[in-house]
């Protein structure tokens, strides 16, 4: 029987053999990244670097040796990025891949809701509370614009807020949320997560909040929400949703829906089009 614990040794006595981490985080999932100890044969210069855990590389020739300035702004990325990764809830480490840059911007809808984007995030790089509603049907790109905002936020500031040290951004899946929440009852280290979470929620400069009322109608859910918008009534919410028309406030009532409108004006828009994933 092979024992996993030495294992797991060996191969991270391997890793550390062979590799190096070198003062540089992952611009994905915030974990260091790790590049050959030895150097490129054809240039004499040390390689690009990698992460173990989201799979993300450097583009070839990446310069690995930072000024002053450029470390000051990487201790603030790597803590900005800290942050979203410890306290963000997600299934998929491929939506942070998502930048404006990225967003294909063909027709008029798509450029309208590009350009909306845009103004919004700097309308919160600018400190203005937002109450940001992104509404439509699937595949329209709400998700991928809502975190191009995260980035656009973060990276337009050198990851540093003006009132202090780093920006405190969190990217909340909905439907992850509502089902983490409910295994915390039999499962301490979930609970943890979640009280954390649940917590930072509270204090988070900016929560994206990704596929609200996509669940069915509950008391649970009802709760859960409530106790969410009661959090954040006057700080900023970047929310994206399925739902159109009276969809939400069918769901979630009146007095939700107003505080969800608080800081809304101006800040909300409905995609139109068709569902473009898959496409090539």
């Amino acid at each position: 029987m092979v024992n996993t614990n030495s294992l797991a040794t060996a191969m991270q006595h391997g890793i550390s053999h062979m590799f190096e981490t070198f003062g540089v985080n992952c611009p994905v999932c915030g974990q260091p990244l790790y590049r050959p100890k030895t150097v490129n044969k054809q240039t004499g210069q040390k390689m690009a670097g990698a992460c173990p855990n989201c799979r993300y590389m450097q583009p070839a020739g990446t310069k690995n040796i930072p000024n002053a300035n450029q470390l000051t702004i990487q201790a603030h990325k790597n803590d900005a990025l800290g942050y979203l990764n410890t306290y963000s809830m997600f299934s998929n480490f491929k939506i942070f891949n998502h930048r404006f840059e990225n967003f294909k911007a063909v027709t008029a809808d798509e450029k309208r809701v590009l350009a909306f984007c845009r103004r919004t995030a700097q309308k919160i790089i600018d400190g203005d509370v937002v109450h940001s509603l992104m509404l439509g049907t699937v595949g329209l790109g709400k998700t991928h614009l809502a975190v191009g905002m995260l980035y656009d936020i973060l990276e337009k500031t050198n990851y540093q807020h003006p009132d202090h040290s780093v920006w405190r951004i969190m990217f909340i899946d909905w439907r992850d949320l509502l089902v983490e929440n409910k295994q915390a009852f039999n499962d301490e280290q979930i609970a943890n997560r979640v009280n954390g979470t649940m917590n930072e929620i509270k204090h988070a400069d900016v929560v994206i909040l990704d596929d609200f009322g996509s669940e069915r109608k509950t008391d649970y859910a009802y709760d859960l929400a409530d106790e969410f918008w009661r959090c954040r009534e006057d700080k900023t919410v970047i929310t994206t949703s399925n739902l159109t028309g009276q969809g939400l406030p069918n769901l979630y009532g009146d007095r939700m829906i107003s505080r969800m409108k608080k800081h809304g004006a101006g800040n909300s828009i409905e995609f139109k089009g068709d569902d473009h994933r898959g496409k090539l």
